[in-house]
């Protein structure tokens, strides 16, 4: 297959266009939060770690299972968030062989602070598609995000 072809290929694919999408994305909100924390040595894999730690604490061994990874990389990750100053750590009252993970500032406020960052890509989306065909395509996604969660469901 010429490359040529296999651009156009890849071009007509739905599947290929979202994934590509959502690296760009995923990109410009990256740089996005490094901004709004004012962290320029923040990567994805820390942001990963945000949707696996609740406002009142978790310990490291349950961001791991949550996460699906090992608890040293996980460990690796919030060590660099605490010197970051994203994060903190505290005796488990529970348990006091292990530590629980906190935002540093508010949970909410820093999972706002990076939402905001994520807002900004909205903003542009809609700058450039304007609100109705913005709103169709979220539609359309969102369907999708349904289709893909009921079908890892079952």
């Amino acid at each position: 297959m010429k490359k040529s072809d296999f651009e156009k290929q890849k071009g007509a694919s739905l599947s290929h266009q979202l994934i590509k999408v959502g690296r760009l994305i995923n990109e410009r909100g990256l740089a996005a939060a490094r901004n709004a924390f004012h962290i320029p040595e923040l990567k994805q894999s820390h942001l990963d770690l945000f949707p696996y730690i609740d406002f009142e604490g978790t310990s490291v061994s349950e961001v791991a299972k949550r996460k699906g990874v090992s608890k040293q990389s996980v460990s690796k990750l919030v060590q660099e968030m605490v010197h970051m100053k994203i994060l903190f750590l505290k005796k488990d009252p529970e348990d006091s062989r292990s530590k629980l993970v906190f935002f540093k500032t508010s949970g909410p406020f820093t999972i706002q602070k990076g939402f905001e960052a994520l807002m900004s890509i909205d903003r542009l989306l809609i700058d450039h598609l304007g609100e109705k065909s913005y709103t169709s395509a979220l539609k359309k996604v969102s369907d999708f995000v349904e289709i893909f969660q009921s079908e890892n469901q079952n």
